[in-house]
C-alpha cells in the first residue's frame, strides 16, 4: 500500500486578472480550486495510473473538509487528523506576470502530532511511504525526523522530498530514494553545481549519508537519476505547451516509484518517471496515464559514465 504524507495541504485558488492595478479594485474571471501539497500530488498522480493510496496530515475547518471530499470523489482513501483553525489557501495569480502568495495554515498542537503518529501504526514492509512537503505551524523539524525513524522501523520503504535539512537529517533512515532539483542539491552542501560532474560528486555524497537512490531533476535538461546499484541514468524531457509545472516534480517521483515497484527495471522507471514530469506540466493539474503513455515515445534513457 502506498501512504502519502503531506503534513501543511492547501488549496490552490488559481485565478486571472486583466489589466491587474495595485492598489485598485480588480476583478478576476472564474477561479478554479485546486487541492495541493506535495504528497496529494502524488496520491492523484497513483490514482491517475490506477495504484491505491492513502493520505495522511492535518487538515482543519472548511478548507480542510473540502480537501478531503475534494480526494474522496477522486476515490483516494484519507486518514487526516482534523485539528482547530483552517487549512491554508494560496493564491496563484496570473496577470502580465504570475504571482504566487502562499498563506499560513492554523498551528497544530502536541496532541495533534501525538494522534498522526498514531496513524502510522499499522504500517509494515508492504508499505511505501512518501514523506514530502515542509512541516506544519507547530511542528518541530525533529517530528519530521522521527515520522521518517517510525517508517522505517515498521519495516516500510521511505521516500523523502522537502528542503534540503529535512532531507539530510532523515538520510540515516536511508530512504530509497530522494529527489532534489540541481538548485537544492547545491544547496545541501553550501556550494554550486554547475556541470554533470558536479552533480556527481554530490548525489554521490547523498548516497554515502544513507540515501539508495537518488533522482536530480534538471528542468528543461531532463534527469539524472543515480542506483543503488552504481548505474547512471540520464533522461530527456517530452515537447509540449506548458499549461504549469506545479505538481511536475511530485509525479515524476510517484511515477518513478510505482514503476520500480512493478518492474525493478531502474532505466524503464525513469523514462516513464519523465514522461510522467512532462504530463503534469502540459496539463492543468495532475498528468493523465493516457496522456504520460503518448509522451513516452519522445523521452530517451541513456547510460552515462560518471
Amino acid at each position: 500500500m502506498y501512504y502519502t504524507i503531506t503534513l501543511n495541504p492547501a488549496i490552490d485558488m488559481l485565478t486571472k486578472v486583466e489589466n491587474f492595478e495595485l492598489g485598485k479594485l480588480n476583478r478576476t474571471g472564474e477561479s478554479k480550486y485546486v487541492v495541493g501539497g506535495k504528497g496529494i500530488n502524488i496520491s492523484l498522480l497513483l490514482k491517475n495510473i490506477g495504484k491505491k493510496s492513502k493520505a495522511l496530515g492535518f487538515i482543519a475547518g472548511f478548507t480542510g473538509y473540502y480537501i478531503k471530499e475534494e480526494l474522496k470523489k477522486q476515490q483516494i482513501d484519507s486518514d487526516f487528523v482534523e485539528t482547530d483553525g483552517f487549512t491554508r489557501i494560496n493564491i496563484k495569480l496570473t496577470t502580465e506576470t504570475e504571482t504566487e502568495i502562499n498563506s499560513q495554515s492554523s498551528s497544530v498542537n502536541k496532541k495533534n502530532i501525538d494522534d498522526f503518529f498514531k496513524t502510522l501504526d499499522g504500517l509494515s514492509s508492504e508499505d511505501c511511504v512518501f514523506l514530502s512537503g515542509n512541516i506544519i505551524p507547530g511542528m518541530e523539524a525533529d517530528d519530521f525526523v522521527n515520522i521518517a525513524k517510525k517508517v522505517r522501523e515498521k519495516g516500510a520503504k521511505l521516500i523523502v522530498d522537502s528542503n534540503k535539512d529535512m532531507v539530510l537529517n532523515t538520510l540515516k533512515y536511508k530512504p530509497f530514494v530522494v529527489k532534489p532539483n540541481e538548485f537544492e542539491l547545491g544547496e545541501m552542501f553550501g556550494v554550486n553545481i554547475d556541470t554533470v560532474e558536479d552533480i556527481a560528486k554530490y548525489a554521490r555524497k547523498l548516497q554515502e549519508m544513507g540515501a539508495l537512490n537518488v533522482l536530480v531533476s534538471r528542468g528543461s535538461k531532463g534527469a539524472i537519476l543515480f542506483t543503488g546499484e552504481g548505474e547512471v541514468f540520464s533522461a530527456n524531457i517530452a515537447k509540449g505547451k506548458v499549461v504549469s509545472t506545479i505538481a511536475a516534480g511530485d509525479s515524476m517521483l510517484a511515477m518513478f516509484v510505482a514503476k520500480y515497484d512493478e518492474t525493478k527495471d531502474y532505466k524503464l522507471s525513469l523514462q516513464y518517471a519523465s514522461a510522467a514530469g512532462g504530463a503534469t506540466s502540459f496539463s492543468a493539474g495532475v498528468g493523465r496515464k493516457e496522456l504520460i503513455d503518448e509522451l513516452l515515445v519522445q523521452i530517451k534513457v541513456d547510460k552515462c559514465n560518471l
